[in-house]
């Protein structure tokens, strides 16, 4: 038993060089293929660790209930069932850091001790001892982003005024992994938002408010019933609204972030293995062809149609576990790199790297059964064949078919260019084999191209057609008209806005946005309708992004309660908008400011003249007395850039990827198109026709393959594309499949050029065919 299993194991390591260079190239494609899975489902699997072990070491809150007795609230959430429950202090004041003002955040926390439940990690600094009430911890993006850290000052906006107080530490907090006020303002102007912890009694005495949130956390077992009976108490218990951890903004912002990866990491390294899978099957397939006088000799010998069978299935095995090792090792280094690359941008305390071992044998076992599955076919036709016809040197001549008749007829054609139209159909096999790695490869492209397009025409959109002001001001209340603001050099126009935080309460759910208002005639607002429409802005009743809809079983018509903290009110849905980021509700100043409470502010937004100084206008306006907020629209861009950073890379990696796999398949493909018509290209080349027009030939009739399955190719590509951003969808990103008009013809020119590229290792292997070898095998 072991002479037949060493003799079998050196053939085949023997065939497999005698065709490395295939081999290898669709050994690099599943290498490709596991090394993407390893890489980003191990990066997926580590970043759901370490945020995991951040909100675990900081007690992240299960839920945070807003409104009522905070008291009440909290006992009646540890008697539901929580495991603990404790009160504080949130309001959104305006900040002065160095020369720049902007509505931030400040949070009470109990002084000389961190919290039990959303505790913060003094990365710099100490936090703030018991009777340093001045002291404050300032959240790591803002100290960051204004280069603020232990010792350096900054102005809370409070009921008395301003009010100067010391940076004691810089903190991450796990509310705050992505800076993000809330769910409809989670991409701003980093110079617009900060967090400041301050003692309780600071907090108290600055705005004088009493606490207002409580939070609870669960049992680190609790089922989803036990948080909807938590929710449900804390609610009964007077809770105006009560968000999940899920809902809560900067974690529902992270967890969007990492189910596009998650579902890219399955979905690409497929279409990969796949690919390979195919370049396997014309590998085996071709040499079977070639070898099937030897098979033939070897099955009238005895050989039984197992052994045949388990020699060729060896063959794919062994193409597959090389790629699949070399897949794992290429892996491992890029699952740590991921990992660390996006922890480090995104700022997240806890940085968790595991090579799961399950991960790692499924990548192995994804290469061998791709490898095998590919050779399965070829192998079942070799164990098929019949000696008697096997051993035949030529098959029997079938007669020409129609085309080749048609094709045969059209003598004003050259006559390789006659071949090639001829081989299209007279080996349907060899071209279906090339317009399948014609079509994955487009499908490769475009999903990934589609998808990148599609994100950055939905912020030209959101930024350039809807969000149409350049600026907005928050005052003091009577201290700045608009007129004022009018006459900063480079503001070319002033409207009065109104904004709020709303709960929109439905019959069977709630859902916690933002409520802004405008002038009817708004010129800093577009407005378009589910059909694309413009719609404007109602003198009474609402405007509402269309995934409240969908949230709470709402029709357009229908009256819904807005809650706030001047009271609930009826308000009428006048109709639901198309916005590809966020989910807002819209109102004419008149209906919000009798919606919303009064205030110690006002607001205004601003539109720039052409070629204003943004950075001017900034120092400018923020210098006016009275003006406690400013922020850059356009600002929110560089933040959206930044959030998609290792988006743009993912993608950016798989076009380079769908670039090398439409050539290595295509490589695969042509080559051994060459090593199947040995016979018949040495019998050209015996004929004095010249290299040129026999490489001209194969190539015309490979490139017409390719040619025929672009139209395929680009709608299943387009389908893709859809699908993935179908995906993405929720109340945070709205995604339509959008296309730059080059993006079509730009994929298939560049699958058509990785044809002809492929050509030039085919023509040269024509060049290398032993004319006199292959003749006396012939007559032999």
């Amino acid at each position: 038993m072991v002479r037949p299993v060493r003799v079998s194991s050196r053939k085949t390591a023997r065939d497999l060089l005698r065709q490395r260079s295939q081999v290898i190239a669709v050994a690099i494609t599943i290498a490709l293929g596991v090394a993407m899975y390893i890489a980003t489902a191990g990066a997926f699997q580590n970043l759901n660790a370490s945020y995991d072990a951040t909100y675990e070491r900081l007690a992240f809150a299960d839920l945070v209930a807003t409104g009522g007795d905070v008291d009440d609230v909290a006992r009646a959430a540890v008697e539901a069932g929580a495991s603990s429950a404790t009160t504080r202090t949130q309001v959104d004041p305006p900040l002065l850091i160095e020369d720049t003002k902007l509505l931030g955040r400040v949070i009470s926390i109990p002084a000389g001790e961190h919290p039990t439940i959303d505790d913060v990690d003094v990365t710099d600094g100490s936090y703030p001892a018991a009777d340093a009430s001045g002291d404050v911890l300032l959240e790591s993006h803002a100290a960051d982003t204004f280069g603020l850290g232990p010792g350096d000052t900054l102005q809370v906006f409070g009921a008395q005024g301003w009010v100067e107080v010391t940076v004691a530490g810089v903190v991450d907090s796990p509310e705050y992994l992505w800076p993000a006020r809330s769910r409809q303002d989670i991409l701003s102007d980093p110079y617009s938002f900060a967090v400041v912890f301050a003692q309780e009694d600071a907090v108290a005495r600055w705005f004088d408010v009493p606490p207002n949130q409580t939070l609870a956390l669960l049992p680190a077992d609790a089922s989803a019933a036990l948080e909807d009976d938590v929710t449900d108490a804390m609610t009964a218990a007077g809770a105006s609204s009560v968000m999940t951890q899920e809902d809560q903004p900067s974690n529902a912002t992270l967890s969007e972030d990492l189910q596009g990866f998650d579902q890219m990491s399955v979905a690409f390294p497929a279409l990969f293995l796949i690919a390979a899978g195919v370049a396997a099957w014309v590998l085996l397939t071709r040499r079977i062809l070639q070898e099937k006088p030897v098979i033939g000799t070897l099955m009238a010998a005895g050989a039984r149609r197992g052994r045949v069978l388990r020699h060729y299935l060896r063959q794919g095995l062994w193409i597959g576990t090389i790629g699949s090792v070399l897949g794992v090792g290429l892996g491992v280094v890029a699952n740590s790199a991921i990992t660390t690359a996006y922890t480090g941008f995104i700022g997240v305390p806890d940085t968790v790297i595991m090579n799961y071992p399950w991960m790692l044998v499924a990548g192995l076992a994804f290469g061998a059964v791709v490898g095998v599955l590919g050779a399965l076919g070829p192998a079942v036709t070799a164990s098929r064949t019949s000696p008697a016809a096997a051993m035949r040197t030529q098959a029997g001549a079938s007669a020409p078919g129609a085309w080749s008749r048609f094709v045969a007829r059209q003598s004003w054609l050259p006559v390789s260019a006659r071949m090639a139209l001829r081989d299209l159909v007279r080996s349907k096999r060899r071209t279906f084999a090339t317009m399948v790695g014609t079509v994955l490869a487009l499908v490769m492209i475009l999903t990934s191209v589609g998808m990148m397009t599609s994100i950055m025409q939905a912020i030209s959109i959101q930024y350039e057609d809807i969000n149409l002001e350049d600026g907005t001001v928050v005052t003091q209340a009577g201290t700045v008209t608009a007129d004022a603001l009018a006459a900063v050099d480079g503001v070319a126009a002033v409207e009065t806005t109104h904004l709020g935080q709303v709960t929109v309460v439905g019959d069977d759910d709630s859902y916690v946005t933002a409520l802004h208002g405008f002038q009817p005639d708004t010129q800093m607002h577009g407005f378009v309708g589910r059909d694309g429409e413009a719609v404007a802005l109602p003198s009474g009743g609402v405007l509402a992004g269309h995934s409240i809809s969908e949230l709470l079983d709402v029709v357009e018509g229908d009256t819904i309660t807005l809650h706030t903290d001047a009271g609930d009110s009826a308000v009428v849905i006048e109709a639901f908008l198309d916005e590809p980021i966020g989910t807002s509700v819209y109102a004419s100043n008149e209906v919000a400011a009798s919606l919303l409470p009064g205030g110690d502010t006002e607001s205004f937004a601003l539109a720039f003249q052409d070629g204003a100084d943004r950075d001017e206008l900034r120092q400018t306006v923020t210098q006016i007395d009275g003006v406690v907020a400013y922020q850059d629209s356009r600002a929110i861009i560089a933040t959206v850039d930044d959030y998609l950073g290792l988006f743009w890379v993912f993608i950016g990696v798989m076009i380079v990827l769908g670039t090398v796999l439409a050539l290595a398949v295509m490589y695969v493909t042509m080559a051994v198109n060459v090593v199947e018509r040995t016979g018949e290209l040495a019998t050209l080349r015996a004929a004095g026709v010249p290299l040129r027009r026999v490489a001209g030939a194969i190539a015309t009739e490979n490139m017409l393959a390719t040619l025929a399955a672009i139209p395929l190719g680009l709608l299943l590509g387009v389908w893709s594309a859809a699908a993935f951003l179908q995906t993405f969808n929720d109340d945070l990103f709205t995604l339509e499949l959008r296309w730059a008009w080059w993006t079509l013809p730009a994929a298939a020119l560049g699958v058509l050029l990785a044809a002809l590229v492929s050509q030039w290792p085919a023509s040269r292997q024509i060049r290398t065919v032993d004319i006199a070898t292959v003749v006396r095998e012939r007559a032999a």
